[in-house]
């Protein structure tokens, strides 16, 4: 019965995401699929609520850190803590 009601649910989920042009944009990511795509959107909300695109990677919190100084340029990037932390 679990099984039943979890493959229901992700039937709609998938069916909701279908219906949104911002979800084939995010799964052209590499590794992003339907899943995923949908609780990206389910946690920005209104795409259009952000002025910039910087603001929306912020508030996403997948912006990096790139540390430089003079000629060094770490080969290694983080991501940033802003943002929702889920």
């Amino acid at each position: 019965q679990y099984q039943e009601h979890l493959s229901r649910l992700e039937k709609n989920i998938d069916a909701l995401a279908e219906e949104m042009e911002e979800s084939d944009l995010i799964q052209s990511i590499p590794g992003i699929g339907p899943k995923i795509a949908a609780t990206i959107l389910s946690k920005i909300g209104e795409v259009d609520r952000f002025d910039h695109p910087k603001k929306l990677v912020a508030f996403a919190g997948i912006d990096q850190i790139v540390f430089t100084s003079g000629e060094f340029a770490a080969t290694r990037n983080r991501i940033t803590k802003r943002g929702s932390r889920q």
